[in-house]
């Protein structure tokens, strides 16, 4: 597939069969670890004051429903809000699938463990099942990901750099700092991309919704700048 340099992700491509698809993965985070239970539960909050309606429950799984207008068309959309740590189901099969079919797919976990879907050290589970997801017949023609831990860049960007930036797939990260409780943003990107808000003014949001860095202990010195923001970008 040949490549194609952009600065932006084509958003403009999220919404053609009149349907926009999401399955947001918060977790799991290691044991003894709970950050990815509140973040959950800030995410279910969010959801509803942005205007989504809870339409199916089960343990570990919440789906989202609401309609909005774009371009003078009516479009469909559905969220899946999973909780990785009490998902009843197979989350190794939801997350193929979810990599086959959705319009957007977005991981929230701390990055620094590894071993489990924060992919850190160990992403073999996460790249095999993007393979497999780019080769199914029924992909999509468009999808974004949206992988958001503690210094996602440092972790992702260059495992990744083979499989994003093609024709028809975007990938936002996270520059450098990030603090994994803030779910905030993924909600400002949603609720940007459904006004039909430009590139510039979604990351300005998202930008305003996560505020001051976070800085981590073992950060080094000339890393430790209270004047960088949450950076989200393009890898294309």
């Amino acid at each position: 597939m040949k490549k194609t340099a952009r600065t932006a992700p084509r958003y403009d491509m999220m919404f053609g069969d009149g349907k926009f698809n999401a399955t947001l993965l918060i977790g799991p985070d290691p044991f003894g670890a709970f950050y990815d239970y509140s973040v959950f539960q800030g995410a279910r909050l969010k959801l509803k004051k942005t205007g989504f309606e809870l339409t199916g429950h089960k343990v570990g799984l919440d789906i989202f429903e609401t309609v909005f207008n774009h371009n003078g068309n009516s479009i469909r959309a559905r969220i899946r809000l999973v909780h990785g740590r009490s998902y009843s189901g197979g989350l190794q099969e939801l997350w193929r699938e979810s990599l086959a079919y959705e319009d957007l797919v977005y991981l929230k976990s701390h990055a620094g463990y590894g071993k489990h879907l924060s992919l850190s050290d160990d992403v073999s589970c996460f790249t095999d099942a993007m393979k497999e997801g780019f080769s199914h017949p029924d992909r999509k023609p468009y999808q974004l990901y949206y992988l958001d831990c503690c210094k996602s860049e440092m972790y992702y960007r260059d495992v990744f750099r083979e499989y994003v930036g093609y024709e028809g797939v975007d990938l936002i990260l996270h520059q450098w700092f990030c603090n994994y409780i803030i779910i905030g943003p993924v909600v400002v990107l949603l609720r940007e991309l459904m006004a039909g808000s430009d590139f510039e003014t979604i990351v300005a949001g998202m930008n305003d919704e996560y505020g001051v860095p976070h800085v981590d202990v073992e950060d080094d010195p000339e890393d430790l700048k209270q004047d960088r923001k949450m950076v989200t970008y393009c890898v294309g």
